[in-house]
């Protein structure tokens, strides 16, 4: 049978096994038989809770981003707020809760934006995307052990051309984020103004 045939499908996964567990994370090492009867052993799969980041715009037009030491970059990196969804919660809830911990905002608005994966060829997770109206600081941080976080008011007009001047680096998913953002801003800014700093 021709290769041109044969479809994308599920692979079989014959075993499998945990090689490392923590709070963090699951490597887990599958032996799969593809759909074109390849073995693949072993096939390294990196089990994570669910991502949540979002685009929170304040009343003046500025975008809520935080400045952070990423130490797999090995760079401080400046993006959208962001965090992981625990067991069982809602990803809106946890992204309004890792927003307020990590900058001490709060918005009076949140829209959810589509769903991707974070990258399915060897993660499990997918990442949340939400624009948030409103954004207005009301209250103190609860930084993690881990986070050093400053936050950094942007004008939204000014962060969009930083990043597509290549002036501004941020993870894939904070800049898919963004843009997802700014075409739903561009779609429906007649009828909230609210969104017209994000139409561009």
């Amino acid at each position: 049978m021709s290769t041109d045939a044969i479809k994308p499908g599920p692979w079989t996964v014959e075993s499998s096994r945990v090689e490392f567990s923590d709070r963090f994370l699951t490597h887990r090492m599958d032996r799969c038989v593809t759909e074109r009867g390849f073995v693949l052993d072993p096939y390294h799969v990196v089990e994570l809770k669910e991502w949540c980041h979002a685009v929170a715009l304040t009343p003046a037009g500025e975008l809520v981003l935080i400045e952070e030491y990423r130490h797999g970059g090995g760079a401080v990196v400046r993006g959208l707020p962001a965090g992981t969804v625990e067991q069982a919660e809602d990803p809106q809830a946890a992204m309004a809760r890792e927003l307020a911990e990590e900058t001490g905002y709060e918005a009076a608005a949140w829209i959810a934006l589509p769903v991707m994966w974070a990258n399915p060829a060897l993660m499990n997770n997918r990442a949340h995307s939400f624009l948030a109206l409103d954004a207005r600081p009301t209250g103190t941080r609860s930084l993690d052990p881990g986070e050093t976080i400053e936050v950094v008011l942007r004008p939204a007009t000014d962060a969009f051309g930083d990043l597509m001047a290549g002036r501004l680096c941020m993870t894939s998913l904070h800049v898919a984020g963004m843009m997802m953002a700014r075409e739903y801003a561009r779609a429906h800014a007649a009828e909230d103004p609210r969104l017209a700093p994000l139409a561009g």
